[in-house]
């Protein structure tokens, strides 16, 4: 079942602020697109205007073939006309309930009593938790009442799933843990969803799109790996991931790739055509590399000096200055870098991308608080 929005506009402080300001995409069945940016941009809004929990002022919004919210023909249909299951950041627990009532409460008085029994204990099985079917949601850990909300958004067989930050109230290791399980059982499912965060690696690990927000804008749209390694703005390459951003000047052709200067010093670029003036690249950290005396004078090889190494356990994360210029890059735990150290850094030509000369300015939330409250509510 895909989702489609079409130029969705949702205001708030009398009109002053564009929460969402007349944005468009489609996500295409069994798929999972991640709205993705900073508090106040606009992602929670469009997605509770998708579950129909905000009126929009504009735009259309179908899920399948049923046009849910339509500005121009005056369609509206309440949330538990639109077939959409939702997961709140907060989770929104009964606490007085058990495991079990809390997943059958969207089922009483639409089944009868062996139906009710019958889904909420199948989905109760598929999200590990049958056997605390009596607990009450108290006496759960943060995963497990997470795991409740999973499953009491699936028991009403929604057509599509909206999840709202349903990871960030879980430590570093256990949000890790549920975004594989949450991943393993949209694929199982095949429902489409829709899923809000403001983690960069949450949405890279967790979705087959990703949508970067900002200011209620989409400035970016594409796959995980694309917007990674090649980013439409220079504001969205150093928003998704750390980057290392290069200005490049006097740009030539040189066996067929570009050369240039820049503070490093002489530049190769793995890209054809006939090149600008100047330009800018994108180096990742992972793709700047500590290497040997024997490897000096090859392309992209620069001199430098640790200016700071820190243990991050697999690796060291270290800024590296070459005239003038500092470069972050993770270095294996092996090669035990140094504060002071002198080193040789190389980039290989493939891995410098080129950045659009155009930009949007930097990824933010809108300028009202207005807007980011009602942004964080839920």
């Amino acid at each position: 079942m895909t989702i489609e929005v079409t130029d969705l506009l949702k205001s708030f402080a009398g009109g002053s602020v564009r929460a969402v300001d007349e944005i468009s995409f489609a996500v295409p069945a069994g798929s999972v697109l991640t709205l993705l940016g900073p508090s106040g941009c606009g992602k929670t809004t469009t997605m509770r205007s998708i579950a129909g929990l905000e009126k929009p002022e504009g735009g259309t919004i179908t899920v399948g073939e049923k046009v849910v919210y339509s500005a121009r023909q005056r369609i509206n249909l309440r949330p538990n006309q639109r077939q959409v299951g939702m997961v709140f950041q907060s989770y929104a627990i009964w606490p007085h309930m058990t495991v079990f009532d809390n997943v059958a409460y969207p089922l009483k008085g639409n089944v009868d009593k062996a139906t009710l029994r019958e889904r909420s204990m199948r989905v109760l099985e598929l999200v590990g938790l049958d056997h605390l079917a009596d607990r009450r949601a108290p006496n759960l850990s943060g995963g497990q009442q997470q795991r409740v909300a999973l499953a009491r958004a699936l028991v009403g067989q929604p057509e599509v799933l909206l999840l709202d930050e349903p990871l960030s109230n879980l430590d570093a290791k256990l949000r890790d843990q549920m975004r594989k399980e949450i991943r393993e059982l949209q694929q199982s499912l095949g429902i489409t969803t829709l899923y809000v965060t403001h983690d960069q690696s949450e949405a890279l690990a967790i979705s087959d799109y990703v949508a970067i927000m900002s200011q209620g804008q989409i400035v970016d749209f594409g796959e995980p790996e694309r917007i990674y390694s090649r980013p439409a703005s220079r504001s969205v390459a150093e928003f998704i991931g750390m980057a290392n951003v290069v200005d490049v000047t006097k740009l030539r052709v040189v066996d067929g790739r570009w050369v240039g200067e820049s503070a490093l010093g002489a530049i190769t670029i793995d890209h054809a055509g006939q090149p600008p003036a100047t330009c800018s690249i994108l180096v990742r950290l992972e793709d700047l590399h500590f290497v040997g005396e024997d490897q000096v004078g090859q392309t992209n090889v620069w001199l430098g000096t640790v200016v700071s190494a820190i243990y991050l356990g697999s690796f060291w994360e270290c800024i590296v200055d070459v005239n003038g210029q500092r470069l972050r890059t993770h270095v294996p735990r092996r090669q035990r870098p140094s504060e002071g150290q002198r080193v040789h850094v190389q980039v290989p030509a493939n891995c410098c991308y080129l950045l659009p000369e155009d930009d949007t300015g930097p990824i933010a939330g809108t300028s009202s608080d207005e807007a980011a409250v009602a942004e964080r509510s839920a």
